[in-house]
């Protein structure tokens, strides 16, 4: 799973038990349309894909998640608001050095799904990610642009307990549209990422899902 802890050890890089029930409607390879051109990305390439038509392979692959989070609670949860498929997509500079991103679309059988998911996950967001000692301090901010966005923080703590991990800085943008919930984050060494980087990456998502959602398309193929 994405851990946000795992992101302190891959120095250089930016990054963000159960079974669920599978996909019931959605194929997930139809979201990936739903997913920004990497072309409106400039200097960046994606380097991987995730296509989900389960909540398990969400919470492993899809979501940065605490140490102290339960997964088989996660992942109940995650079903409970009616997971129907997701596809993902990781970013890279090009030259395979330099920043990473991440970014999600999950599709859900209902608006109101989609807004107990956004809960869900900013929930996580705002988790100390360690077991045990932590060098990080999670919070809020706003962004604006975005309706109904919610954003959060891991930014190091100045006096960090004996024992810590490593630093980081890493930063989510989550926002609903319908059913569909979009997550774009990004975290590395202190001073690798910036907030200001990954709002403005979240907005460009957003104006690209708020176009094929007014035109009616589903975003599929491209």
């Amino acid at each position: 799973m994405r851990r946000w802890t795992l992101v302190s050890a891959l120095s250089g890089l930016l990054i963000l038990a159960g079974c669920g029930s599978g996909s019931d409607n959605t194929s997930p390879a139809s979201l990936n349309g739903r997913l920004l051109p990497v072309s409106q990305l400039p200097g960046f390439k994606v380097s991987r894909t995730f296509e989900w038509d389960n909540p398990t392979d969400v919470f492993v692959q899809g979501l940065f998640t605490s140490e102290t989070t339960t997964p088989s609670e996660f992942i109940h949860s995650l079903d409970k608001a009616g997971f129907d498929a997701g596809a993902g997509e990781q970013v890279q500079k090009k030259g395979n050095q330099g920043p990473q991103g991440f970014a999600d679309v999950l599709k859900f059988k209902s608006d109101g799904g989609a807004q107990d998911a956004l809960v869900l996950i900013h929930k996580e967001d705002l988790k100390q990610p360690c077991y045990a000692a932590c060098s990080q301090n999670p919070g809020e901010f706003s962004v604006s642009g975005i309706p109904g966005a919610k954003a959060a923080q891991q930014v190091p703590l100045k006096n960090p307990p004996k024992g810590a991990g490593p630093p980081f800085v890493g930063y989510a943008v989550e926002f609903p549209i319908r059913s569909y919930v979009y997550i774009v984050n990004a975290g590395g060494p202190p001073g690798s990422v910036t907030k200001s980087e990954v709002t403005k990456a979240a907005k460009a998502y957003y104006d690209h899902a708020t176009t094929l959602s007014n035109s009616g398309s589903s975003g599929s193929g491209y």
